[in-house]
């Protein structure tokens, strides 16, 4: 699976998860999704992909959390509406704490197994700009094969 689409199951796994969770009056349900979707799509989502799973469930359960409270508030005016929707956001936030520390921590365990390190690394070589360090046969990049070519200085000094 793409990065995503797993942050749109994500988005859907914590919606539907907070909506029952409020039907049935099971806090804990709320928490559960949360690590079952960090873990699911730490596993399920490609390689490349997995630094993005890995950076935002957390930004994803506070907008479907923020969603989820607008929603389903009962008042009746806007100002008690969004003030009612706030007080349901912090509380559920504070009620779920455990659960989201537990959630971020499993998914970012099984995305180290995954291959997460060698996510990290490539990031910082495009960060530095370092692509010719990869090789020869990078793509863009002319074969300097059978000639020798002067080096250049990254002062700009040009060599001297």
């Amino acid at each position: 699976m793409t990065a995503r689409g797993a942050i749109l199951a994500m988005l859907a796994l914590f919606f539907v998860g907070m909506l029952a969770a409020g039907w049935l009056h099971l806090g804990v349900l709320t928490g559960l999704s949360f690590v079952a979707g960090a873990a699911l799509a730490a596993r399920y989502t490609r390689r490349d992909g997995l630094l993005v799973v890995v950076v935002t469930p957390p930004l994803i359960f506070l907008a479907a959390l923020v969603v989820t409270e607008v929603f389903t508030s009962h008042a009746d005016t806007t100002k008690h509406a969004l003030t009612s929707a706030a007080e349901g956001v912090i509380l559920t936030l504070a009620a779920v704490a455990p659960w989201l520390f537990a959630g971020v921590i499993i998914g970012l365990a099984i995305a180290l197994f995954r291959g997460l390190p060698q996510c990290i690394s490539d990031l910082r070589t495009e960060l530095r700009g370092d692509f010719g360090l990869r090789g020869p046969s990078a793509p863009g990049r002319p074969s300097t094969k059978g000639r020798a070519t002067a080096q250049r200085d990254p002062r700009g000094s040009g060599g001297r």
